[in-house]
């Protein structure tokens, strides 16, 4: 059975190819960087410090419920058909804001309130290149339906006062699988802020970035 691809699924394939390879360089650019930032906090209110560092990995598990939960509602159905229930009748993108809410974890293991709205908004820069080409493929493929649902529902903020969902749902396993296992490698940042700062503690890496 041979596949056929309209040239915009083409131009789509190709940008979100392109998210993932700026992803990748931003991760490796932050996975170089955040060894060597220090909350200024670390001694003068280590309370503090181990509570943002706690909120964040609340954030990550939040991350993987709520993708694990949008993936059951999407499936492989993104591009097929139109889906408007469960956290698509709120926020037109829940994948990514579930994403971004777990790149902030990810910044919060550093204890840093700087680094924690930094990373989900260095996220959401490469995040939106791709959004806006989705939602044009999305319009071009379902026209006035994706209109009014573009209008009804927003793109980034969710708007819990016209949730719906339905009674029975057609799950993708293998969808279900993949985007639950992806999402759980934010869980990596958690043994991995660790390592760092038993390596700070016995003075293998130096201090020289200080942020509140």
């Amino acid at each position: 059975m041979s596949l056929t691809f309209t040239q915009s699924e083409i131009d789509l394939r190709l940008v979100q190819w392109r998210r993932r390879i700026a992803l990748g360089i931003v991760i490796l650019f932050l996975g170089l960087l955040l060894p060597f930032v220090c909350a200024v906090w670390l001694h003068s209110n280590p309370l503090f410090y181990a509570q943002i560092e706690h909120a964040g990995i609340f954030l990550i598990f939040i991350a993987i419920a709520g993708r694990t939960w949008s993936a059951l509602h999407i499936g492989g159905s993104k591009k097929i058909k139109l889906i408007d229930t469960g956290p698509y009748s709120v926020v037109r993108n829940p994948l990514y804001l579930f994403t971004l809410i777990g790149a902030a974890g990810i910044g919060a293991q550093t204890s840093s309130l700087i680094v924690t709205l930094v990373c989900p908004l260095i996220v959401a820069c490469v995040l939106m290149v791709v959004v806006s080409r989705e939602e044009e493929y999305l319009r071009t493929k379902f026209g006035g339906a994706f209109n009014d649902y573009a209008t009804r529902v927003p793109r980034f903020l969710p708007r819990l006062s016209i949730y719906r969902d339905v009674d029975q749902l057609t799950i993708q396993p293998k969808a279900v699988y993949r985007t639950f296992l992806e999402s759980s490698y934010f869980l990596v940042a958690i043994p991995a802020v660790d390592a760092i700062e038993l390596a700070r503690h016995y003075g293998w890496i130096p201090d020289l970035i200080h942020l509140p």
